[in-house]
């Protein structure tokens, strides 16, 4: 029986020993002020569950909680898990926090209370500001401070200009913690084109990184160059341009050392030589231009810009002209060669027209004069029966049978169109579209030698001269053409 009893003494004291020589789990939290941290611990009976904090205050026994307003507790996992929620942390909870299990400490969570910074740029009384634009001045050392008050814990400070890392000198100074200010000091010759400077927190787990930035007005003195151009020949036109922040404030230009203007433009007469040259200043210096002489005309500066627009328009309406005159001289020539051709043909069909014998040599040199000769569309008559009786009677090549004793008396419209032809200063100008030359019944019988021989009447000693070519004057388009010549000409006609 003592036997039983020593062994359960040792099995007892062993377990002790195992148990106290036992280390639990170590975690690190970091909770921003203000939100809540949940910690969550490995269990085996949520019954003997214990929480505590410091390892001197016990927040809770199993599913109790002995401070619900900043403590909450929930089982997960079924039931191998119990999580503990900080309810809006502050500085107050932070410290350390361990669970556990049938009196067995199983895990430990140290938790950490994170405090983000306020930022502030502050500069010295020499630079101006104002509505958050930081006046500088170009090639003068700048000191910009940034102070970063009541982080937790304390935090890192960098410099920026223009989104890239600043280039300057910067002293860092931080205060001790329970303080918590942080000030960083930036020493650095702004540009010209800088625009923004910005001063950037770092160091901390859960606070996201901070920035406050300020925006940079570059000031610099001017700048200037003597801008000289002729407007016309006998003026030149100065223009003192310059570069500064802020604008410039005065100008003179000034000519043979004397002050010509207090504007930045000016004209002046070119008759004689002249040295000129013009300043500006502003609040923050003044620059002067280097002397330029002007001779008479003052060779090698630009033209203005209203002369060259003057000389491109006179070219313009040079070349319209030239091209006008050109058109309007082919278009005559095409008109003089279609009038020429016309009275050419014009003259060939009339030479065809049979003319009366003695007494008539006036007619025939009239005829003879292409001027005096109407201008007939050849392509609008028809003239066939007409044509065939003339060569008939021109070549002396009738059908004897055929021919009738008596040639009838000429119709009264043929009477009118030989006197008229006869005479071409009686020859009215018709619409040649709207006549057609239609033989009369009776020259359609003469020429085919039908009719009635007893009717027929007998040819007069006109008609036998006109019938036998040796008598009578004969006009052919050939024998004109051999004396006029063909036509084409223009000059012939």
């Amino acid at each position: 029986m003592w036997h039983h009893l020593i062994w359960i003494l040792v099995l007892w004291l062993l377990s002790g020993i195992t148990t106290a020589n036992q280390v639990p789990q170590r975690a690190s939290e970091v909770a921003l002020i203000g939100t809540n941290r949940t910690l969550v611990c490995n269990i085996t009976s949520v019954e003997l569950t214990v929480w505590m904090f410091n390892n001197k205050d016990q927040l809770s026994q199993g599913l109790t909680i002995f401070t619900p307003s900043q403590y909450a507790l929930d089982v997960r996992n079924d039931d191998t898990q119990m999580a503990l929620t900080v309810i809006t942390a502050d500085e107050d909870d932070e410290g350390l926090y361990s669970c556990q299990d049938q009196g067995n400490p199983v895990m430990e969570f140290i938790l950490t209370i994170e405090i983000p910074p306020t930022l502030k740029f502050e500069f010295s009384n020499s630079i101006h500001s104002t509505n958050g634009t930081v006046d500088v001045t170009f090639t003068e050392e700048t000191a910009v401070q940034c102070i970063a008050r009541g982080s937790k814990p304390l935090v890192s400070l960098r410099w920026e200009v223009d989104g890239r890392g600043a280039v300057g000198e910067v002293a860092t100074n931080n205060s001790r913690d329970d303080e918590r200010i942080t000030v960083s000091t930036l020493r650095y010759i702004p540009n010209v084109g800088d625009k923004t400077l910005a001063c950037i927190t770092g160091g901390q787990q859960v606070v996201l990184s901070k920035k406050v930035e300020a925006k940079i007005n570059v000031m610099y003195a001017p700048k200037c160059s003597l801008l000289i151009s002729n407007e016309t020949t006998n003026e030149f036109r100065l223009f003192c341009r310059c570069e500064a922040n802020p604008p410039p404030n005065n100008y003179g230009i000034y000519v043979n050392d004397s002050l010509q203007s207090t504007e930045k433009e000016v004209f002046i007469s070119s008759q004689s030589p002249a040295v000129v040259f013009c300043n500006a200043s502003n609040i923050i210096g003044a620059d002067t231009t280097d002397p330029v002489e002007l001779g008479e005309f003052h060779v090698g500066q630009p033209i203005s810009g209203g002369i060259i627009a003057l000389i491109v328009c006179v070219l313009i309406l040079l070349i319209l002209m030239i091209a006008l005159v050109i058109v309007f001289l082919q278009r005559r020539k095409v008109k003089k060669h279609q009038d020429s051709h016309g009275r050419t043909l014009a003259t060939c069909e009339a030479s065809k027209i049979p003319l009366p014998v003695g007494g008539e040599q006036g007619k025939i040199e009239d005829m003879s004069n292409p001027s005096s000769v109407p201008l007939i569309d050849q392509s609008s008559q028809k003239a066939e029966p007409s044509e065939q009786m003339n060569k008939e009677v021109t070549e002396g090549k009738g059908d004897p049978s055929k021919e009738s004793p008596q040639k009838a008396e000429p119709s009264e419209q043929n009477k009118e169109n030989t006197d008229d032809t006869s005479d071409p200063s009686k020859v009215p100008l018709m619409d040649p579209s709207s006549q057609k030359d239609v033989p009369s019944e009776q020259d359609k019988e003469n020429t085919e030698g039908k009719g009635d021989p007893s009717k027929e009447d007998v040819p007069s000693e006109q008609d036998k001269d006109m019938t036998n070519p040796g008598e009578g004057p004969e006009i052919d388009k050939e024998e004109w053409k051999a004396k006029h010549g063909d036509g084409d000409d223009d000059e012939d006609v």
